[in-house]
């Protein structure tokens, strides 16, 4: 390369550099190389849907049917307390066995972050207080008219 072409060569590169940090596209561009951390936030109902499933499918698992078998039986007007009650359970016997189900799912969750430690903390407290999901059926909004 001769001298002149050399001279001419950085002159023009550094001009095309000056004129790209002009316009802030030398900046845009250096920004859309990194990359930008995701933000963690989900949808607020996704982890309370996450933990509903989790606790519908263990109390399929205790009974010894199917989710889709209880969903079912759920909307043909059964209760939970009679399904177990036909499987003879109590009501605490039920309890128990659901809280022993329940924690190994609620732990992947916490492990893939899907829902935090205190959230499912919370669901096994609410479970081991007597509070059973569909114990006395599916409740729906009755219509006053």
């Amino acid at each position: 390369m001769t001298p002149f072409a050399a001279v001419a060569f950085k002159t023009v590169g550094a001009a095309g550099a000056a004129a790209l940090l002009s316009l802030g596209l030398a900046t845009s561009l250096v920004q859309a190389a990194t990359p930008s951390p995701t933000p963690t936030a989900t949808d607020h109902r996704t982890d309370r849907r996450a933990i509903a499933r989790a606790i519908f499918e263990s109390e399929a698992d205790v009974l010894g049917i199917a989710p889709k078998t209880l969903r079912e039986d759920l909307r043909k007007g059964q209760k939970v307390s009679d399904l177990a009650k036909d499987k003879g359970m109590t009501k605490e016997q039920f309890e128990t066995r659901l809280v022993a189900n329940v924690k190994p799912r609620l732990e992947t969750l916490v492990d893939h972050k899907v829902i935090t430690q205190a959230q499912a903390d919370k669901a096994i407290d609410r479970l081991n207080k007597g509070y059973i999901p569909f114990w006395d059926g599916l409740h729906r909004k009755l219509n006053t008219k």
